[in-house]
């Protein structure tokens, strides 16, 4: 297996430029619920675009989905309350409860496997310096989104 390009060569850099000049979108084939777009975004922001692979996308996708369900179970739950009474029952711990622990622990799991967690890529220090570095370079990059300086062609 070929070894990773270095960040701070030339090359490294050329080719963090070319992909932070592209808008990462959600996989056709894994699509966002209409509320998990705001997830969607802080994952994707939380890794330089150029660590993104396609399969990464995919996860990250059903991560941004998980986490929606995530937020609209909780205030379920919290209208509902923790503990459930029907009229002339007996309490009961209402099944949202583990339903809001079992969305935890997907989310928990997935971020792990995105390397989006604490220590996943690395020592800190590491990992902070070649993230510092890649999103330098593409704020720098001539070819960013968000420069309008060149022309691009748009797609009618």
């Amino acid at each position: 297996m070929p070894r990773k390009q270095r960040i701070d060569s030339g090359t490294g850099a050329v080719a963090v430029m070319l992909k932070a000049a592209k808008r990462i979108n959600p996989p056709a084939h894994a699509p966002l619920d209409d509320d998990a777009l705001p997830f969607w975004n802080d994952i994707v922001a939380a890794r330089a675009k150029s660590e993104w692979n396609d399969h990464d996308l995919t996860c990250a996708s059903d991560l941004a989905n998980t986490m929606a369900q995530l937020v609209e179970n909780r205030r379920m739950l919290r209208a509902e309350g923790e503990v459930l009474k029907p009229e002339g029952g007996k309490e009961f711990a209402n099944p949202r409860v583990a339903v809001v622990h079992g969305l935890h622990a997907q989310i928990k799991s997935a971020r792990q496997s995105l390397s989006i967690h604490g220590r996943a890529a690395g020592e800190a220090r590491d990992v902070s310096k070649r993230r510092t570095q890649a999103k330098e370079i593409e704020a720098g990059s001539p070819l960013s989104e968000d420069d309008d300086l060149l022309a691009r062609p748009t797609v009618q």
